[in-house]
């Protein structure tokens, strides 16, 4: 009797499966030892220098995403990595080796050295590799030509339509100095706050969801809201709120809470596109959702030089505006369509979701506390992952193994990553801004095309929001913007953290904006419809969250929640302004269909709501009144006729 042969792989095939296996051990292993050293960074055990933290941040990050994105095959392949791999840990080690002498060392007086120019030019070239291959070229090209034009500035004065943005000139060796030696450049504000915030914020999301708070959100949201009408709509919009909380990316949101949902929807009868527009919607507005917001909005708090707690604070309002709008038109919507909600089984019990899975709130809770205690937003997010690593083992039933814990880590430092090599390349564009006066000459810019009226510098900040913010992410977006075009609003009258919180806003938004709407291009496969289609339906659903913005530069009352009569009068306005363009999106008002004319009429009422003038609000009010009374009129005819 014999026996048949084991097959055995190729080796070719063989010797590749060894190289991703030993690959994806030495990711792990980094994985666990950057997350190591930030949580001893941000532990009361230790002071990072902060030149030290920054450098061997980005250190970590770029040689992890350069072991995830290997480029090329075969022996060559392999030299390319192993060769950007030892250049990382040559350019950026040396920051992290002479940290202390770099952080004094006075700026622009000292020649930079062969071995110093060498240095900074490779930290910038494998710094842009990564960001190349983690996120594309878009944020590259951005960067490539801001280094050219601080090169070649002196000579836009020959050119009489850029005129206005030529600069003096930037010398070599002010260049490396601005880039590498100095903490206005690579390792400035934006890495800084990665490194020290955004790092941790992005593990406890990862910690939490992977040992399953992710589920319970969904879930608790689904017995909460499956039951009332557009309920399968409404589990988008408030889970995916709640998992932007741990994910902190529109594209990952929808990812997790998308192919639960959008089924879901697509299984009671709503349209494809639809389906998959809400999710996009609601997915991106967990960036927007106080406590733990996007990463732009830790690098909010950085540049403006104020805690964390109070950007989350001011995000609350606007936030829950945004999410009025979405649910209003989803509800009116499932109306209009006559969609029915989830059965009382499908949905679930509140009380038994809470009962199975209360503590996972356990680190969410910790974290707010800590923050509104008054401690930094690092040193809460230490307790909060240290919390989220041990909950899961307070009950039998939410026990997690190490493996898990390590896919845990693994997942929030592959966020993370992508995080930091985005904030430095930022970095590269904030430090050309800062030594070629580019931040002052495009506020003259703005002055002179608006005429000095901030209403109609809103409206270019958002155009030019859009234009920077295409193809590029949220991080990166919101750095450009908060460089260039939010100092041109703080000069033409606005409070600084409304301008900033505007672009932001409009950063984020970029998300659903077509073309380049990567949040439905995430959503439209799941859906089963086109990315044209699901990111079209998502800005239309989405229009009254684009006025947003506009609401709380002219009224900052909204931007701090201190009870107060002004704010109760300017948030009933700003409701009824909301309420009033989700109607006109959606074409249904109280039973009966909206004709082209009335809408148009509730589009001025609402903007009348809007202005802060007190006789524009009350005419705006008055038109309201009258639309809705005629619409409720309609509906009434409506009835009679269909029980006659």
């Amino acid at each position: 009797m014999t026996t048949a042969p084991v097959p055995v792989a190729p080796l070719p095939v063989a010797r590749a499966q060894v190289e991703n296996k030993l690959r994806d051990g030495v990711i792990t292993a980094l994985s666990l030892a950057m997350t190591a050293f930030h949580l001893l960074a941000a532990s009361p055990l230790w002071l990072a220098p902060n030149l030290l933290l920054r450098a061997v941040h980005i250190l970590f990050a770029v040689v992890i995403i350069f072991l995830l994105h290997p480029v090329g095959r075969g022996i060559f392949g392999r030299l390319i990595n192993s060769a950007l791999v030892a250049l990382a840990i040559g350019t950026l080690g040396y920051a992290a080796l002479y940290h202390s002498s770099i952080a004094v060392r006075p700026p622009w007086t000292l020649e930079a050295s062969t071995l110093e120019l060498f240095v900074a030019m490779g930290a910038i070239f494998v710094v842009l590799e990564a960001t190349r291959r983690s996120l594309g070229m878009a944020i590259v090209w951005l960067c490539l030509i801001f280094i050219v034009y601080a090169f070649v500035g002196p000579e836009l004065r020959f050119v009489s339509w850029l005129r206005p943005l030529a600069h003096g000139g930037v010398s070599i060796n002010e260049f490396v100095d601005q880039m590498y030696f100095s903490f206005e450049g690579l390792f400035g504000t934006a890495l800084g706050v990665s490194a020290e915030y955004i790092f941790l914020f992005v593990m406890f999301g990862a910690v939490l969801q992977v040992a399953g708070g992710g589920d319970f959100f969904i879930t608790i949201t689904r017995a909460m809201t499956g039951q009332s009408r557009g309920g399968p709509a409404k589990i988008a919009v408030v889970a995916s709120g709640l998992m932007g909380m741990m994910s902190g990316s529109a594209v990952a949101n929808v990812a997790t809470t998308g192919s639960l949902t959008i089924p879901m929807m697509l299984k009671l009868g709503y349209p494809r596109r639809f389906a998959g527009a809400v999710e996009a919607i609601a997915s991106t507005g967990g960036q927007l959702t106080p406590p733990i917001m996007g990463a732009a909005a830790f690098l909010m708090a950085g540049i403006l030089g104020i805690s964390y707690l109070e950007v989350a604070a001011a995000a609350i309002i606007p936030a829950a505006l945004f999410y009025v709008a979405l649910l209003l038109a989803v509800h009116l919507a499932s109306i209009k369509l006559n969609l029915q909600p989830l059965d009382r089984a499908e949905a679930g019990s509140t009380r038994a979701v809470l009962l199975g899975g209360w503590t996972f709130l356990i680190p969410v809770v910790i974290l707010v506390v800590l923050m509104l205690q008054g401690y930094s937003a690092g040193f809460s997010a230490f307790f909060g992952v240290i919390a989220a690593f041990v909950t899961p083992y307070l009950r039998p039933s939410t026990f997690v193994g190490w493996r898990q814990q390590v896919a845990g880590i693994r997942l929030g430092v592959e966020g993370a990553v992508v995080v930091a090599a985005a904030c430095a390349s930022a970095g590269i564009i904030v430090g050309i801004v800062q030594i070629s006066g580019l931040g002052f000459k495009f506020s003259a810019l703005v002055t002179s095309f608006s005429g000095g009226s901030l209403d109609i510098a809103l409206l270019l900040a958002m155009i030019a929001s859009f234009i920077f913010g295409m193809g590029m992410p949220t991080t990166a977006a919101y750095i450009v913007q908060a460089t260039l075009v939010a100092p041109a609003l703080v000069k033409l009258g606005a409070d600084p953290l409304a301008a900033h919180m505007f672009v932001f806003y409009y950063a984020v938004l970029g998300q659903i904006t077509p073309p380049l709407a990567v949040a439905a291009y995430a959503a439209a496969p799941i859906a089963g419809e086109t990315a044209t289609r699901v990111g079209w339906t998502a800005f239309l659903i989405g229009l009254p969250i684009y006025i947003i913005p506009f609401m709380f530069v002219s009224n900052t009352v909204l931007l701090t929640p201190e009870l107060s009569v002004d704010l109760l009068y300017t948030l009933l306005r700003s409701v009824v302004a909301v309420a009033a363009l989700s109607a006109v999106v959606v074409g249904w008002l109280f039973g009966a269909r909206l004709t082209w004319a009335t809408r148009v009429v509730l589009v001025l009422a609402a903007v009348m709501m809007i202005h802060p003038d007190v006789l524009s609000t009350l005419a705006g009010g008055l038109v309201l009144a009258g639309i809705y009374g005629f619409q409720r009129h309609q509906s009434r005819q409506i009835s009679r006729v269909h029980s006659s």
